[in-house]
């Protein structure tokens, strides 16, 4: 996708080039037009959302995340030493570093340019879908690295040393940005992306309900620091959010071809570096839970999941039940927010409030929510509705109930999300004998040998925000 917009940008100035043989045109003849410095909004925007999508919520954060959760098991390769505890190899993490701060700098380039005194200035819904990528690019970075750079990054050459700044911080400015991009995609635009969006087809109210989701998301995620400030926050944003699923924030253009799978699909049907996790397994057999059979692929027609810790090394899954392909196919869509999370979050944040009838309503509708975006069939929803230990009622519904189906329904493809909700409420308990998982994630080697103000932080410190 990256090389195919390059492309695109390519072809784009060599015929703009190429339309006036001027003077000051044969005095730019040694300009490398494979690097071009200007290129239009519109093939800068695509790019960022495939990033955003594919590069960093669907890739090696992903996949360590989901090791870690236990939502899935290593069985070969780098999972299984990040299952086995094994010292991470932080060569790996460079990728998604830099995948990260170069992206954020293409979204600057798309928040200069369309903005006053920009080559496309008051393309203000494209500057408003840019700040908001940012914002949960941010977001992502600092759950999972604690301390990163952040108002001196994206500057490129400019600044190869940008300073750290602590979580609060971040955070604070990352509030700051979304209700920045709220207010752009609010004003008159000379333009609106259309096609060129691959979520919304450049529809800004999605865009703001999605950015009204996302402050939800960040203010729960603060629970632990300032409950009673941030549940009306919460609860205020959830209901500025999505109004039936069908809003929900998804990404569901990958193709069959190779460069256009899912990454999940790419990474299972490639390298099989996952197998079904005991601990996940566990509790959807206590639950009863219908996605079971759905998600999970059977070896002699029973599903074997790996234990976290102990599981011998089976890329093959001759051994241990593997991902479903009749579940993960190469078009497989790609939740990023949903409905049924924005329900689980009004739940938890109306049951600290202590008010169990609102907070039992929205419970049960993230549940329901959640069965139906796992494509579970109405008889089997009905039946796992009517059990008492999903639906318990309002006086007996507990954080855990939320946490323990927001949990299961993160399951495939939203393990980071649910690596941070582990860390902010210490549930599901982890079976893994060899220890829990790391509290955050080191800094690449990369950006640690280049930078000096990359700090020194133990695994094992705790975020700001966790339990």
């Amino acid at each position: 996708m990256k090389q195919f917009l390059k492309y695109i940008a390519i072809v784009t100035l060599i015929i703009w080039v190429s339309g006036s043989c001027t003077e000051d045109a044969m005095d730019k003849v040694d300009t490398n037009h494979n690097d071009p410095t200007e290129v239009p909004i519109n093939l800068i925007l695509p790019q960022t959302i495939m990033s955003t999508v594919f590069g960093l919520s669907g890739c090696d954060l992903a996949w360590y995340s989901s090791v870690y959760v236990e939502q899935t098991t290593g069985v070969h390769g780098q999972l299984e030493d990040a299952d086995k505890r094994r010292a991470i190899n932080t060569t790996i993490l460079n990728n998604i570093w830099n995948e990260l701060y170069q992206t954020n700098i293409d979204l600057e380039y798309i928040i200069e340019r369309g903005s006053t005194d920009g080559k496309e200035e008051g393309y203000w819904s494209a500057i408003g879908i840019a700040k908001f990528l940012k914002a949960y690019n941010f977001a992502l970075a600092t759950d999972a690295w604690g301390s990163i750079p952040f108002s001196e990054a994206g500057k490129g050459s400019g600044n190869r040393t940008p300073i750290f700044e602590n979580e609060q911080t971040v955070y604070a400015g990352i509030f700051n940005m979304v209700n920045e991009a709220i207010a752009d995609m609010n004003r008159s635009s000379i333009g609106n992306p259309g096609g060129v969006d691959f979520i919304y087809n450049g529809s800004m109210d999605l865009w703001i309900k999605t950015a009204n989701a996302f402050k939800a998301r960040c203010f729960n995620r603060l629970s632990n620091v300032g409950p009673e400030a941030y549940t009306d926050s919460v609860i205020a944003m959830a209901a500025l959010a999505y109004a039936d699923a069908s809003e929900s924030f998804i990404f569901s253009q990958f193709n069959t071809t190779a460069t256009g799978q899912s990454p999940w699909y790419q990474e299972e049907n490639d390298r099989g570096h996952h197998a079904v996790s005991k601990t996940i397994d566990d509790l959807m057999i206590g639950l009863n839970d219908p996605r079971r059979a759905l998600w999970f692929a059977t070896i002699n027609d029973e599903i074997v999941p790996a234990p976290n810790g102990t599981a011998v090394s089976d890329q093959s899954h001759d051994i241990y039940s593997r991902i479903s392909f009749d579940y993960l196919t190469a078009t497989s869509p790609m939740p990023i927010i949903t409905y049924d999370e924005v329900k689980f979050l009004e739940a938890e944040a109306w049951s600290r409030k202590g008010m169990r009838t609102e907070a039992y309503e929205a419970y049960l509708t993230a549940v329901e929510e959640a069965l139906i975006r796992a494509e579970v069939e109405e008889a089997e929803r009905t039946s796992y509705l009517a059990q008492g230990n999903v639906a318990m009622g309002s006086d007996n519904l507990t954080q855990r109930d939320i946490i323990i189906q927001k949990y299961i329904s993160f399951w495939l493809f939203q393990p980071i999300e649910a690596f941070s909700e582990y860390r902010r409420t210490g549930i599901p308990t982890l079976q893994n004998p060899l220890g829990p998982p790391p509290a955050r994630f080191p800094y690449g080697n990369d950006e640690v040998a280049s930078n000096p103000n990359a700090p020194d932080i133990p695994y094992q410190t705790k975020l700001w925000w966790a339990l």
